[in-house]
């Protein structure tokens, strides 16, 4: 019964890579100038002879981030003299070894701080300060390769803490090898802005706007590789938030991770792979993935919040009262086979995968499963309970039973299988295989998942979808809607695929699933779709797999425990997002860790004398969301 979705309007994908030409006015002389977006394609400056010229400053601009025909925001930008303000600003991309002169000039009324304008093997990091008014010089050589980057402040503000007017005061600074070795790549700087504040004068979160490169999704850059292109990303978080970064379909080698002050650039024995990584405010990471299927795929923050719709600019500038609604109880007010496309917004690029001439996928016999959408009834507050339930032998469940979180998927690695999807529901929806590595059309993201002539539909109320898998490795993966998040998965929509080895036992008493999501009755975060878990039990001298799975829909530091009269015992980490860890990592540590939205965690734990312990759930900050007790027994 599958739908198909015609031509949908993704041409985006492949052939409306460009942004529409603008219908404004040339500005007044007067007007405050147009700042660009910058892809970070160019250095800036002029770089002769080992020495490089640069001359910044500060500008007040008009910033179009959601297209050039679209009211815009006045907002400060770094520019070189003489040119266009940009967001981000200017990258500053050289060899090791060069002699860098910066000159920085500040018209503003307030004072100037500028972070990462400085050599990077000092005790700490010298500010450029730049009083009103005035110019100030930055002079120093090159002397560690990496990714780095530069910041401004106006109200002496951390970089975690900057959701105004200066937010987005900062830049990319690359130090190559020296002649400039250093394989082709793309650097993604990481922004957001907040354009409101709350009555009690708290930045309103409901009116944010987070960029990629200085636009917005679906005015990000849109990217055309071929299949086995080695494809290399530098991401700099130079926002306030963190952003758990997630890849469809593949993974990626995380390859260095730093900071402002250093980078450090993994040996073999400490690169790993992963679909999703945690990038906190001020950090980085250099990235490498490589595209073994075609299609169309999408690669994202998976802080559900910072993927919605954006808000709007100008006369329709909206706030809380009309979005909350909207997101949590309505259906997005969009066609739902142009659902990414057409609501979703904030921190995501699409790419397409083009194929081989010839390309074919193969079909095998598969094993068949059914996974039915559930819904309840509309409470009195416009809420409604939504479940994933997979039949159960020959019997289908009752079209009213719903629970939370949805029903574990248990497979094997190698084995073909086909999961028909059953939407009961009243709304539509898709379903987002998280981590696995799938076909394009499978991969559950509407109007952008597929081929240009076969793109993935939306499963609409009565309809149904067939997802194709061979896995290719055991692990521990999440599915989960991918339309109207806020609504559906916040209520229910998601629940844990695990893979078995080939011919290896499921044994649910051994091996556990810890998934932590949301629920539409508490809120979130809840354990296995409770707040308050029932005791479980372990047995003491069995060896165990703890699977932990963080579904929520925005808490990006979670931290889970395992504790033995209040201290962490020790455990061994064996997989990071379904991916075996390399031998060197897998060594006993103590039992806390922070699982980010859309990471996954595998660990081998083997309790020893019997007593009580605890698995607690926590907020980056300390606190408590779950305390579930656990008994060892002889």
């Amino acid at each position: 019964m599958n739908r198909p979705a015609g031509l949908v309007v993704l041409l985006l994908v492949i052939s409306a890579w460009a942004l529409a030409p603008s219908r404004f006015e040339p500005p007044r002389e007067d007007s405050p100038p147009k700042i660009a977006p910058n892809d970070n394609l160019y250095p800036a400056g002029t770089l002769e002879d080992g020495v490089l010229e640069l001359e910044l400053e500060v500008r007040e601009g008009i910033w179009h981030l959601l297209g050039d025909d679209e009211p815009g925001a006045e907002i400060l930008a770094f520019a070189e003299v003489g040119k266009q303000p940009q967001i981000p600003g200017p990258m500053i991309r050289v060899p090791l070894g060069t002699t860098v002169n910066i000159t920085v000039t500040n018209p503003l009324d307030s004072t100037l701080v500028i972070h990462g304008l400085s050599a990077r093997r000092v005790a700490s990091l010298d500010s450029l300060i730049v009083p009103p008014g005035e110019t100030r010089k930055a002079r120093f050589t090159t002397d560690v390769e990496g990714t780095y980057f530069y910041w401004g402040t106006t109200t002496g503000a951390p970089i975690d803490d900057r959701p105004y007017e200066d937010s987005q005061l900062g830049g990319a600074f690359i130090v190559d090898p020296p002649g400039g070795g250093s394989p082709p790549d793309r650097v993604l700087v990481l922004g957001v802005w907040v354009d409101g504040v709350t009555e009690d004068g708290e930045p309103d979160f409901w009116r944010e706007f987070l960029v990629i490169n200085g636009r917005p999704w679906p005015h990000t850059e849109r990217f055309t590789y071929d299949m086995g292109d080695s494809i290399r990303w530098r991401l700099i978080n130079a926002s306030f938030a963190t952003h758990p970064m997630h890849l469809h379909g593949f993974y990626y080698r995380v390859d260095a991770r730093g900071d402002v002050a250093r980078d450090t650039i993994y040996w073999p024995q400490q690169q790993r792979m992963a679909v999703t990584e945690r990038l906190t405010p001020g950090t980085t990471m250099s990235m490498v993935w490589s595209p073994n299927r075609p299609g169309g795929w999408i690669f994202h923050c998976h802080n559900s919040f910072h993927v919605i719709t954006n808000p709007k600019l100008g006369p329709e500038r909206d706030g809380r009262a009309e979005r909350r609604p909207m997101l949590f109880l309505g259906t997005g007010g969009h066609d739902p086979n142009h659902h990414v496309v057409e609501g979703m917004g904030g921190l995501l690029l699409a790419m397409y995968i083009r194929p081989p001439e010839g390309w074919e996928p193969t079909e095998p016999k598969r094993r068949q499963l059914r996974l039915f959408v559930q819904s309840d009834s509309t409470d009195a507050e416009g809420r409604r309970q939504f479940a994933y339930v997979l039949q159960e032998g020959d019997l289908e469940p009752a079209p009213d039973s719903v629970r939370l979180p949805g029903s574990p998927i248990v497979t094997w690695k190698g084995e073909p299988t086909s999961v028909w999807v059953i939407n009961r529901s009243t709304e539509a929806t898709q379903v987002h295989w998280h981590g696995l590595e799938i076909e394009s059309y499978f991969d559950g993201v509407v109007g952008i998942g597929g081929y240009p002539n076969r793109l993935t539909p939306a499963i609409l109320p009565g309809d149904s979808f067939e997802m194709r898998i061979t896995p290719p490795r055991a692990g521990s993966f999440m599915y989960h809607t991918h339309v109207n998040d806020l609504r559906q998965q916040s209520a229910g929509l998601y629940g844990a695929f695990v893979i078995l080895e080939e011919g290896e036992a499921w044994e649910p008493e051994r091996d556990r699933i810890i998934l932590i999501g949301n629920s539409p009755v508490v809120g979130g975060p809840v354990l296995n779709g409770s707040k308050e878990p029932a005791p479980t039990e372990l047995k003491a001298g069995e060896t165990y797999r703890l699977r932990l799975l963080n579904i929520t829909l925005g808490n990006g530091n979670l931290r889970v425990r395992l504790l033995l009269n209040g201290v962490p015992v020790l455990w061994r980490p064996v997989a990071k997002d379904g991916f075996d860890l390399p031998p060197a990592q897998q060594r006993l540590l103590p039992s806390e860790q922070t699982v980010s939205v859309g990471e996954t965690f595998d660990f081998e734990y083997r309790p020893g004398e019997a007593g009580e312990m605890h698995i607690e759930v926590r907020s980056g900050g300390g606190r408590l969301f779950v305390d579930q007790l656990v008994r060892v027994v002889e």
